[in-house]
């Protein structure tokens, strides 16, 4: 997957600089203003993400908007980043596979994928069913 859809979804190098490695930008920590900037674009519910990303809203508060977030939430953040980029090329949209996100799923038993972005291996999940997708195999 292409790490500069990843990026742009987080805000892109203005706000995270020139580095496309992932990882790299996992450690340093990704600065408050890509998650405001990455919640906007992905219209996904705070208190999904927040859950997601074990984080209170009361804790992101207290990050300034340039200030960088601790390691395991940026990985986190990085890793939803990631589900929406690989989304977004299979759908060719945000707002396409915002639908497809909230329609029931064959491939998960009549339930909806949105309700399985709560862990990691939920959304490692929703990047297989997408993966299975993109090269035309159904459930």
């Amino acid at each position: 997957m292409e790490s500069a859809i990843i990026i742009s979804l987080l805000g892109g190098k203005k706000m995270l600089g020139n580095t496309e490695n992932l990882s790299a930008l996992a450690e340093l920590g990704l600065p408050k203003q890509s998650l405001v900037f990455f919640l906007r674009l992905s219209r996904l519910d705070e208190k999904r993400v927040f859950r997601y990303l074990d984080v209170t809203k009361r804790t992101l508060d207290n990050y300034k908007p340039e200030e960088r977030m601790r390691l395991y939430i940026s990985d986190r953040l990085i890793h939803l980043a990631q589900l929406y980029a690989k989304g977004k090329q299979l759908f060719n949209s945000l707002e396409s596979f915002s639908e497809w996100l909230n329609l029931p799923s064959i491939d998960l038993n009549g339930e909806k994928p949105i309700d399985h972005i709560n862990t990691r291996n939920g959304i490692d999940e929703l990047l297989a069913i997408l993966g299975r997708l993109e090269h035309g195999v159904l459930a």
